[in-house]
């Protein structure tokens, strides 16, 4: 028995020793009146207008850590998911609290008056301070302690997962601006060359140098390419839109193009070790199983043998107005050492048990199906990111040579040595292989980060 078992189990009899207390209880903890400022102090903040946090910048570029960091920083659910690991902490200290001795101070008055043959009258005022103090419990509280820290390290675990599912969200967002805004540079372009074809086609057409077919053909390629570029403009607002929600900050003040970023790939076996140890999803279920097994622990413990100290001293004030009357003060002390143990539930510990038992086993069959979906997930991420890397390198090589073979046609057509419908394909040919590499850029960087969400690196990354 500790210190503060001791005092506290002595705290009874000094207290009817040397008198009553004349000084009032501190009801109220320090821990707990800091607390009450806190939660005080942040419902006020709630209550104000929040303000625009500033968008911090390196240079002139806004980056995509920065951006991360500072959706993080505001998000709400990053904040709840810390919360959680709040209530785990005081879940502990709630658990430990039952491995010290609790006092209790009651106080008692009793009025009586009875007429007839039995005439009583008299009046009663008693203080009790009891206090009981568990010496044996079978583990049980030790070990409902220990649930809790694992229940704190589950949130912690929550946390970080949480972390990753709103940096992804960022990292989709930012990329759409910047791609987006890249793609509508493209599709301006092509718009800008057609509309020129088109200027040339009607002038010769004045000229009977073409026809009302070649005419025809250039508006429609002209009105294709106008729809694809308001198509492409309404993509990239709505992914303004979602950036500036999740960041809070204006894209027209800080406009995001950062798009060159370190890629580095392990070997995919030591890649799927890794995130078979690290991944999030992976290591919560774990965290469930070993909260389970705990949770049995401590069932079989609450029927086991128990050893419980009690302790009581009261002091008693009585005036008796009956036949005899008398005036007095008395006091009792009273110390019991109670064994209590459960001999039959009605088998409604075994049936906890039973049910806590395959709880477990469904949390096992849960984790084989996450690892084998996790890792059918990661090689997918990780081919992608291998295939358009490779699929980026032969697309400037066609960007390049359809670049030149369309200067060549364009040129040519000019001088009426080239036919309309070769012009055309050579352009269509440009502008496709541009969007295909600006979003093979994409999906490859997409792919990547998600393949570090995998790995567990991804708040590592950025630094949170």
């Amino acid at each position: 028995m500790n210190a503060n078992a001791i005092k506290a189990l002595l705290l009874g009899w000094i207290f009817f020793t040397y008198g009553w207390a004349t000084e009032p209880l501190e009801t109220t903890s320090q821990p707990l009146q800091e607390s009450l400022k806190k939660t005080q102090s942040q419902s006020m903040l709630l209550g104000e207008e929040q303000k625009e946090q500033p968008f911090l910048v390196e240079g002139d570029k806004a980056t995509l850590k920065q951006a991360v960091a500072v959706a993080i920083e505001r998000n709400f659910r990053v904040k709840q998911a810390q919360e959680r690991i709040t209530q785990a902490e005081s879940s502990t200290a709630e658990a430990q609290s039952d491995l010290q001795p609790q006092v209790d101070f009651i106080v008692t008055g009793t009025g009586k008056e009875t007429k007839g043959f039995d005439t009583q009258q008299y009046g009663q005022l008693k203080g009790d301070v009891a206090v009981n103090y568990n010496l044996y419990s079978s583990g049980m509280h030790v070990e409902t302690i220990e649930r809790t820290k694992i229940t704190k390290k589950e949130q912690e675990e929550r946390l970080r997962g949480t972390k990753e599912e709103e940096i992804v969200k960022v990292i989709d967002a930012y990329l759409s601006v910047v791609y987006g805004r890249l793609s509508i540079q493209v599709n301006q372009n092509n718009y800008d060359k057609l509309l020129k074809i088109l200027e040339i086609v009607k002038t010769k057409r004045e000229l009977g140098a073409a026809t009302a077919g070649d005419e025809n053909s250039i508006l429609a390629s002209v009105s294709n390419a106008k729809t694809a570029l308001i198509n492409t403009e309404s993509n990239y607002n709505n992914a303004k839109d979602y950036y500036e929600f999740l960041t809070g900050s204006k894209i027209e003040e800080m406009v995001p193009f950062e798009t060159e970023f370190e890629i580095v790939l392990q070997p995919l076996e030591k890649l799927l070790a890794q995130i078979e140890k690290e991944n999030v999803d992976l290591t919560i279920i774990e965290k469930q199983i070993e909260g389970k097994q705990k949770d049995v622990t401590v069932t079989k413990a609450s029927n086991g043998p128990k050893v419980d100290l009690a302790i009581s001293n009261s002091k008693r004030a009585r005036q008796d107005y009956s036949i005899v009357p008398t005036d007095g003060h008395n006091r009792d002390f009273t110390a019991e050492l109670i064994f209590s143990y459960n001999l039959y539930d009605g088998g409604k510990n075994e049936a906890k048990t039973a049910k806590l038992l395959s709880e477990i086993s469904g949390l096992v069959y849960n984790l084989e199906y996450t690892k084998k979906d996790t890792r059918w997930n990661s090689q997918k991420l990780f081919n992608s990111v291998q295939t358009n890397s490779r699929t980026i390198d032969t697309l400037k090589v066609e960007i390049e040579a359809s670049k030149k073979m369309a200067e060549a046609y364009w040129e040519k057509f000019r001088l009426s040595s080239q036919d309309l419908v070769t012009l055309l394909q050579a352009q269509r040919q440009v502008n496709s292989a541009e969007l295909a590499k600006l979003t093979s850029e994409k999906t490859r960087l997409t792919d990547y980060f998600n393949l570090l969400m995998k790995q567990g690196k991804l708040v590592d990354y950025f630094g949170l």
